[in-house]
């Protein structure tokens, strides 16, 4: 069993699709960080500053093909990253922050775990709805 409260209140939902075991996980999706990986640079050189230093860029989510939709993946723990993905870093990040990272693309909303048993879709209604509850 895992400690991670969004894996919990994903495997609960799997089990049981009640109203109650919906809201649970979304509260998860609220309160818990996830990783978010960083989408590779299309062909593009880095930046150079001065002496020849990478520049600061601005970090832009992976998006992926998912069940027909252009979802960005979310993932719960590093373990869920498949080791053979091509990706840039992985970064934790809290509600607010991967939803506004996912405003950097053109998204159809995020799925958590994508490459995994238990995966779960968000859609931008969705994400709104978290964007509503309270902060902690």
């Amino acid at each position: 069993m895992t400690d991670n409260p969004l894996e919990k209140c994903l495997a609960a939902f799997a089990r049981d699709k009640s109203g109650d075991n919906y809201v649970r996980l979304l509260y998860a999706f609220r309160y818990t960080d996830v990783l978010v990986t960083e989408a590779l640079p299309d062909g593009e050189l880095p930046l150079f500053g001065n002496q020849g230093i990478v520049q600061n860029r601005r970090f832009v989510p992976d998006i992926i093909p998912y069940a027909g939709k252009m979802l960005m993946p979310v993932y719960s723990d590093a373990k869920e990253i498949p080791a053979n993905r091509p990706t840039g870093k992985a970064v934790y990040m809290h509600c607010r922050d991967w939803i506004k990272a996912s405003r950097q693309k053109k998204t159809d909303g995020a799925v958590l775990n994508p490459f995994s048993k238990l995966s779960f879709i968000l859609t931008r209604d969705q994400i709104k709805v978290l964007l509503s509850f309270p902060e902690v």
